[in-house]
């Protein structure tokens, strides 16, 4: 028999890389592959940025995430407590203050929260009822 559970595993995720990488991949046809390669980059760097503030942010105590954008390049500062930890990506020390100058710090998330929230992209899968 040609597909089997493999074969609806293999198009579900299709299906979820197609919703959420397909518009990358749209603009990667439109505009030619260097650019395509950076935003393709860059949207991963972002994402990867997020996971590890978020994981480093459970391992504190009190650890929460604030998202901070400056010259449209998002910014997550992680604290424990009140003190800031450190920032994905790196950014000196020196440049906090100015960074923060504008932050609602009271717009900082827990960890935890965050952790336990389920992806966004699930809920909005079909659900496949297969013929028996």
């Amino acid at each position: 028999m040609a597909g089997g559970k493999g074969s609806g595993q293999l198009a579900k995720t299709l299906i979820k890389y197609g919703v959420r990488y397909g518009p990358l991949a749209v603009e990667a046809i439109r505009h030619g592959r260097e650019p395509a390669q950076q935003a393709m980059q860059a949207a991963l760097a972002k994402r990867n940025a997020r996971k590890k503030a978020l994981e480093h942010a459970l391992t504190v105590r009190d650890g929460s995430l604030l998202k901070v954008i400056k010259e449209g390049q998002a910014i997550f500062f992680v604290f424990s407590g009140d003190a800031i930890v450190t920032t994905y990506p790196a950014v000196p020390q020196s440049a906090y203050p100015e960074l923060l100058r504008h932050a609602d710090l009271d717009k900082r998330e827990p960890a935890a929260v965050l952790a336990a929230r389920k992806p966004k992209l699930a809920p909005h899968l079909p659900k496949v009822r297969r013929k028996r």
